[in-house]
Protein backbone atom coordinates (compact mmCIF):
# COMPACT_ATOMS: atom_id res chain seq x y z
CA UNK A 1 0.00 0.00 0.00
CA UNK A 2 1.81 3.61 -1.13
CA UNK A 3 1.21 5.60 2.14
CA UNK A 4 -0.54 9.12 0.67
CA UNK A 5 1.75 12.66 1.30
CA UNK A 6 0.36 16.10 1.79
CA UNK A 7 2.95 19.40 0.28
CA UNK A 8 0.58 22.24 1.67
CA UNK A 9 1.31 23.94 4.63
CA UNK A 10 -2.85 24.17 5.61
CA UNK A 11 -2.83 19.84 4.93
CA UNK A 12 -0.31 19.09 6.96
CA UNK A 13 -1.76 21.04 9.85
CA UNK A 14 -4.56 18.97 8.96
CA UNK A 15 -3.21 15.85 9.34
CA UNK A 16 -0.96 16.50 12.87
CA UNK A 17 -2.84 14.65 15.60
CA UNK A 18 -4.81 17.33 18.01
CA UNK A 19 -6.36 17.19 21.79
CA UNK A 20 -9.40 16.55 22.02
CA UNK A 21 -11.50 20.02 22.27
CA UNK A 22 -13.59 18.52 25.42
CA UNK A 23 -10.00 18.23 26.71
CA UNK A 24 -8.55 21.03 25.48
CA UNK A 25 -11.40 23.91 25.78
CA UNK A 26 -12.76 22.58 29.40
CA UNK A 27 -11.18 24.67 32.74
CA UNK A 28 -9.60 21.89 34.90
CA UNK A 29 -11.23 22.94 37.73
CA UNK A 30 -15.07 22.32 35.68
CA UNK A 31 -14.01 19.41 34.43
CA UNK A 32 -13.12 17.62 37.37
CA UNK A 33 -16.64 18.29 39.09
CA UNK A 34 -18.17 16.96 36.18
CA UNK A 35 -16.11 13.83 35.51
CA UNK A 36 -16.72 13.15 39.83
CA UNK A 37 -20.43 13.64 39.62
CA UNK A 38 -20.43 11.21 36.88
CA UNK A 39 -19.10 8.95 39.08
CA UNK A 40 -20.98 9.70 41.96
CA UNK A 41 -23.99 8.20 39.83
CA UNK A 42 -22.82 5.80 39.47
CA UNK A 43 -21.85 5.04 42.94
CA UNK A 44 -24.92 6.00 44.03
CA UNK A 45 -27.21 3.32 41.99
CA UNK A 46 -24.21 0.57 42.73
CA UNK A 47 -24.29 1.33 47.41
CA UNK A 48 -28.00 1.33 47.10
CA UNK A 49 -28.31 -1.75 45.63
CA UNK A 50 -25.41 -3.24 47.78
CA UNK A 51 -27.12 -2.34 50.88
CA UNK A 52 -30.01 -4.29 50.44
CA UNK A 53 -27.71 -7.45 49.17
CA UNK A 54 -24.37 -7.68 49.38
CA UNK A 55 -24.17 -10.89 46.75
CA UNK A 56 -20.75 -11.26 44.84
CA UNK A 57 -21.84 -9.45 41.93
CA UNK A 58 -23.09 -6.29 43.51
CA UNK A 59 -19.56 -6.61 45.76
CA UNK A 60 -17.77 -6.90 43.20
CA UNK A 61 -19.89 -4.20 41.02
CA UNK A 62 -19.30 -1.94 44.04
CA UNK A 63 -15.69 -2.58 44.50
CA UNK A 64 -14.83 -1.20 40.79
CA UNK A 65 -16.91 2.08 41.34
CA UNK A 66 -14.90 2.94 44.19
CA UNK A 67 -11.71 2.23 43.02
CA UNK A 68 -12.87 4.41 40.11
CA UNK A 69 -13.81 7.21 42.89
CA UNK A 70 -10.39 6.57 44.30
CA UNK A 71 -8.95 7.68 41.22
CA UNK A 72 -10.75 11.10 40.88
CA UNK A 73 -10.25 12.00 44.37
CA UNK A 74 -6.38 11.28 44.17
CA UNK A 75 -6.74 14.04 41.60
CA UNK A 76 -8.92 16.26 43.54
CA UNK A 77 -7.01 15.80 46.92
CA UNK A 78 -4.07 17.07 45.34
CA UNK A 79 -5.40 20.47 43.89
CA UNK A 80 -7.33 21.01 46.99
CA UNK A 81 -10.51 19.57 47.14
CA UNK A 82 -10.01 17.94 50.83
CA UNK A 83 -12.08 19.68 53.74
CA UNK A 84 -11.94 18.48 57.67
CA UNK A 85 -15.71 17.52 56.97
CA UNK A 86 -15.38 15.99 53.70
CA UNK A 87 -12.58 13.45 55.50
CA UNK A 88 -14.82 12.98 58.46
CA UNK A 89 -18.39 12.58 57.58
CA UNK A 90 -17.35 10.83 53.65
CA UNK A 91 -13.85 9.74 53.48
CA UNK A 92 -13.91 8.35 56.30
CA UNK A 93 -17.39 5.98 55.55
CA UNK A 94 -16.20 5.27 52.37
CA UNK A 95 -13.02 3.66 53.43
CA UNK A 96 -14.93 1.46 55.65
CA UNK A 97 -17.03 0.37 52.95
CA UNK A 98 -13.61 -0.25 51.07
CA UNK A 99 -12.90 -2.48 53.31
CA UNK A 100 -15.70 -4.26 54.30
CA UNK A 101 -16.33 -5.06 50.63
CA UNK A 102 -12.30 -6.20 50.11
CA UNK A 103 -12.69 -9.01 53.19
CA UNK A 104 -15.77 -9.99 51.63
CA UNK A 105 -14.45 -9.84 47.86
CA UNK A 106 -11.59 -11.97 48.54
CA UNK A 107 -13.42 -14.82 50.47
CA UNK A 108 -15.29 -15.32 47.03
CA UNK A 109 -12.18 -15.14 44.62
CA UNK A 110 -10.29 -17.56 47.21
CA UNK A 111 -13.74 -20.21 47.10
CA UNK A 112 -13.84 -19.42 42.86
CA UNK A 113 -9.95 -20.48 42.67
CA UNK A 114 -9.80 -23.37 44.78
CA UNK A 115 -12.96 -24.81 43.23
CA UNK A 116 -10.73 -24.38 39.90
CA UNK A 117 -8.00 -25.98 41.74
CA UNK A 118 -10.26 -28.83 42.92
CA UNK A 119 -9.06 -28.04 46.09
CA UNK A 120 -11.03 -30.58 49.22
CA UNK A 121 -14.54 -29.99 49.36
CA UNK A 122 -14.04 -29.88 53.15
CA UNK A 123 -11.53 -26.61 52.97
CA UNK A 124 -14.11 -25.29 50.45
CA UNK A 125 -17.27 -25.75 52.75
CA UNK A 126 -15.45 -23.99 55.70
CA UNK A 127 -14.57 -20.83 53.33
CA UNK A 128 -18.25 -20.88 52.31
CA UNK A 129 -19.43 -20.69 55.87
CA UNK A 130 -17.23 -18.13 56.66
CA UNK A 131 -18.12 -16.42 53.89
CA UNK A 132 -21.80 -16.46 55.40
CA UNK A 133 -20.72 -15.20 58.27
CA UNK A 134 -18.97 -11.78 56.62
CA UNK A 135 -22.18 -11.38 54.27
CA UNK A 136 -23.88 -10.81 57.47
CA UNK A 137 -21.81 -8.52 59.03
CA UNK A 138 -21.08 -6.62 56.01
CA UNK A 139 -24.69 -5.80 55.62
CA UNK A 140 -25.21 -5.08 59.07
CA UNK A 141 -22.44 -2.52 59.05
CA UNK A 142 -23.48 -0.97 55.64
CA UNK A 143 -27.23 -0.41 57.41
CA UNK A 144 -25.45 1.08 60.36
CA UNK A 145 -23.05 3.35 57.83
CA UNK A 146 -26.41 5.13 56.33
CA UNK A 147 -25.80 4.68 53.12
CA UNK A 148 -28.29 7.23 51.79
CA UNK A 149 -27.09 10.04 53.82
CA UNK A 150 -23.59 8.98 52.98
CA UNK A 151 -24.44 9.78 49.66
CA UNK A 152 -26.74 12.98 49.93
CA UNK A 153 -23.08 14.37 51.76
CA UNK A 154 -20.65 13.75 49.20
CA UNK A 155 -23.07 14.69 46.59
CA UNK A 156 -23.84 18.13 48.56
CA UNK A 157 -20.42 18.44 48.56
CA UNK A 158 -19.44 17.44 44.72
CA UNK A 159 -21.80 20.32 44.18
CA UNK A 160 -20.09 23.02 46.49
CA UNK A 161 -16.91 22.73 47.07
CA UNK A 162 -15.80 24.00 43.33
CA UNK A 163 -17.31 27.14 44.14
CA UNK A 164 -15.30 27.71 47.32
CA UNK A 165 -12.28 26.90 45.05
CA UNK A 166 -12.68 28.94 42.45
CA UNK A 167 -12.92 31.87 44.89
CA UNK A 168 -9.06 31.29 46.77
CA UNK A 169 -7.69 30.83 43.17
CA UNK A 170 -9.49 34.07 42.10
CA UNK A 171 -7.99 35.30 45.21
CA UNK A 172 -4.32 34.25 44.66
CA UNK A 173 -4.38 35.35 41.31
CA UNK A 174 -5.55 31.61 39.99
CA UNK A 175 -8.96 30.99 38.24
CA UNK A 176 -8.43 27.49 38.00
CA UNK A 177 -9.28 28.02 34.03
CA UNK A 178 -6.50 26.40 32.66
CA UNK A 179 -7.16 23.39 30.28
CA UNK A 180 -7.95 20.05 31.45
CA UNK A 181 -5.69 18.30 29.33
CA UNK A 182 -2.38 20.76 30.29
CA UNK A 183 -3.37 20.14 33.97
CA UNK A 184 -3.84 16.49 34.15
CA UNK A 185 -0.62 16.02 32.20
CA UNK A 186 1.57 15.96 35.25
CA UNK A 187 -0.73 13.56 37.21
CA UNK A 188 -0.81 11.01 34.16
CA UNK A 189 2.91 11.27 33.36
CA UNK A 190 3.76 10.91 37.19
CA UNK A 191 1.63 7.69 37.53
CA UNK A 192 3.11 6.41 34.25
CA UNK A 193 6.80 6.65 35.90
CA UNK A 194 5.29 4.76 38.80
CA UNK A 195 4.46 1.98 36.64
CA UNK A 196 7.39 1.85 35.01
CA UNK A 197 9.98 1.63 37.66
CA UNK A 198 7.85 -1.04 39.24
CA UNK A 199 7.72 -2.71 36.14
CA UNK A 200 11.30 -3.15 35.75
CA UNK A 201 11.85 -4.64 39.05
CA UNK A 202 8.83 -6.20 40.01
CA UNK A 203 9.62 -10.26 40.50
CA UNK A 204 8.11 -11.33 43.98
CA UNK A 205 4.56 -11.38 44.66
CA UNK A 206 4.77 -8.47 46.57
CA UNK A 207 6.34 -6.30 44.05
CA UNK A 208 3.63 -8.11 41.16
CA UNK A 209 0.80 -6.59 43.29
CA UNK A 210 2.28 -3.02 43.66
CA UNK A 211 2.73 -3.04 39.98
CA UNK A 212 -0.99 -4.38 40.28
CA UNK A 213 -2.05 -1.43 41.70
CA UNK A 214 0.34 0.67 40.09
CA UNK A 215 -0.82 0.28 36.94
CA UNK A 216 -4.64 0.15 37.66
CA UNK A 217 -3.62 3.49 38.83
CA UNK A 218 -2.47 4.71 35.65
CA UNK A 219 -5.29 3.05 33.54
CA UNK A 220 -8.08 4.82 35.54
CA UNK A 221 -6.66 7.98 35.09
CA UNK A 222 -6.44 7.38 31.30
CA UNK A 223 -10.34 6.17 31.54
CA UNK A 224 -11.68 8.67 33.87
CA UNK A 225 -9.96 11.61 32.41
CA UNK A 226 -9.50 10.98 29.29
CA UNK A 227 -12.06 8.30 27.97
CA UNK A 228 -9.53 6.19 26.89
CA UNK A 229 -9.33 2.27 27.41
CA UNK A 230 -6.15 0.45 26.48
CA UNK A 231 -6.73 -3.12 26.11
CA UNK A 232 -2.82 -4.06 26.71
CA UNK A 233 -3.21 -2.23 30.15
CA UNK A 234 -6.67 -4.70 30.75
CA UNK A 235 -5.04 -7.52 29.96
CA UNK A 236 -1.69 -6.91 32.31
CA UNK A 237 -3.53 -6.10 35.09
CA UNK A 238 -5.86 -9.02 34.71
CA UNK A 239 -2.89 -11.09 34.82
CA UNK A 240 -1.38 -9.41 37.41
CA UNK A 241 -4.62 -9.48 39.57
CA UNK A 242 -4.52 -13.76 39.01
CA UNK A 243 -1.19 -13.84 39.81
CA UNK A 244 -2.20 -12.15 43.19
CA UNK A 245 -5.26 -14.25 44.25
CA UNK A 246 -3.76 -17.41 42.98
CA UNK A 247 -0.35 -16.17 45.88
CA UNK A 248 -3.58 -15.60 48.08
CA UNK A 249 -5.12 -18.75 47.92
CA UNK A 250 -1.62 -21.11 48.07
CA UNK A 251 -1.14 -19.38 51.29
CA UNK A 252 -4.84 -20.41 52.83
CA UNK A 253 -4.09 -24.00 51.85
CA UNK A 254 -0.89 -24.37 52.61
CA UNK A 255 -2.11 -23.11 56.43
CA UNK A 256 -4.57 -25.70 56.11
CA UNK A 257 -2.02 -28.06 57.18
CA UNK A 258 -4.07 -30.77 54.95
CA UNK A 259 -1.77 -33.66 52.66
CA UNK A 260 -5.41 -33.50 50.44
CA UNK A 261 -4.47 -29.53 49.27
CA UNK A 262 -0.91 -30.77 47.68
CA UNK A 263 -2.55 -31.38 44.37
CA UNK A 264 -4.33 -28.18 44.48
CA UNK A 265 -1.31 -26.00 45.61
CA UNK A 266 0.33 -27.65 42.43
CA UNK A 267 -1.88 -27.18 39.62
CA UNK A 268 -2.01 -23.54 40.99
CA UNK A 269 1.85 -23.28 40.90
CA UNK A 270 1.63 -24.60 37.57
CA UNK A 271 -1.60 -21.74 36.23
CA UNK A 272 0.88 -19.08 38.19
CA UNK A 273 4.09 -20.15 35.84
CA UNK A 274 1.86 -19.52 32.72
CA UNK A 275 0.60 -16.76 34.01
CA UNK A 276 4.19 -15.38 34.55
CA UNK A 277 5.12 -16.13 30.92
CA UNK A 278 2.27 -14.31 29.40
CA UNK A 279 2.91 -10.86 31.34
CA UNK A 280 6.68 -11.06 29.46
CA UNK A 281 4.70 -10.03 27.04
CA UNK A 282 3.45 -6.95 28.43
CA UNK A 283 6.26 -5.88 30.81
CA UNK A 284 8.48 -4.63 28.14
CA UNK A 285 5.75 -3.06 26.04
CA UNK A 286 3.35 -1.04 28.42
CA UNK A 287 2.23 1.98 26.40
CA UNK A 288 3.84 4.82 28.29
CA UNK A 289 3.20 8.14 26.40
CA UNK A 290 -0.05 7.17 25.37
CA UNK A 291 -3.10 9.91 25.60
CA UNK A 292 -5.79 10.86 23.38
CA UNK A 293 -5.90 12.24 20.38
CA UNK A 294 -7.40 13.02 17.08
CA UNK A 295 -6.72 13.39 13.44
CA UNK A 296 -8.08 17.09 12.16
CA UNK A 297 -7.79 15.50 8.96
CA UNK A 298 -9.40 12.06 9.95
CA UNK A 299 -12.37 14.00 10.85
CA UNK A 300 -12.60 16.00 7.70
CA UNK A 301 -12.86 13.48 5.75
CA UNK A 302 -15.27 11.17 7.73
CA UNK A 303 -17.91 14.09 7.99
CA UNK A 304 -18.00 14.49 4.48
Amino acid sequence: MTTMTYSTDNEKRLSEPTVPPHLDGSPWLMFEQQRALHIYDDLSRTLRKLAKKPSAERVHEARVVLRRWDCIWNVLEADGWSTKKYGKQVGKELKKIRHLLGTLRDCDVNIEIAESLNAPQEIIEKWLNERKSIARKTKKELKNLEVDKLLKRLSTFLLKRPEKLRHDFESNGNSGADSAYNHLEPFVKAQEEIARKLASAAQTPEELHALRLGIKAWRYLLVEFYGLTNLQLVRAQQILGKLNDLHRVEVLLAATGSPLANESLSKSNEEREKLLDAFTQFRETLPYGLRPMISSIGEKLKSN
